[in-house]
Order: C-alpha cells, then sequence, then structure tokens
C-alpha cells in the first residue's frame, strides 16, 4: 500500500482490523480522528478526508492545526 498520497502532518497512522472485519485507522497521538471502511485502502481515504474536516474546523476557528509531536531520535554505540 502507498501511503505517498496522503498527507497526515507526521502523526502516525494505526490500521487494523475489527472483530466485525472492518478496517479501521486513526492517528495514534489523536485516536479521536479515526475512520473504518471495508479495505485498508478506503479506511485510509475516509481518514483522509476526517483530516481535512479536522483542520477546515481548525482554520475556521482560528487555530493552529496540530502537527505530530517530534520523534524522539534514536542514537546507541555498539
Amino acid at each position: 500500500m502507498n501511503l505517498t498520497n496522503y498527507n497526515f502532518n507526521g502523526f502516525t497512522i494505526n490500521l487494523y482490523v475489527d472483530e466485525q472485519g472492518d478496517w479501521l485507522a486513526h492517528f495514534a497521538e489523536m485516536p479521536n480522528i479515526s475512520a473504518f471502511a471495508d479495505t485498508p485502502q478506503q479506511a485510509l481515504e475516509e481518514l483522509k478526508l476526517a483530516w481535512e474536516l479536522v483542520k477546515e474546523g481548525y482554520q475556521e476557528k482560528g487555530k493552529e492545526i496540530p502537527i505530530a509531536p517530534e520523534r524522539k531520535k534514536f542514537s546507541s554505540t555498539l
């Protein structure tokens, strides 16, 4: 599955099948933004639409659109 068609502003996407066989997609950092569908691709498309609506809501209220927190950089020495 190619995720380059989606701009989720750096948020981590969880994608899985529930007990009824529906595919669920949501942001790990903001689980209240979610979508479900019959296929993983459709769930991502629905999540994309939900995210666009959320961003529009922030813009209409004059608020800054959330951006995912930066990932901690992993470093180690061998």
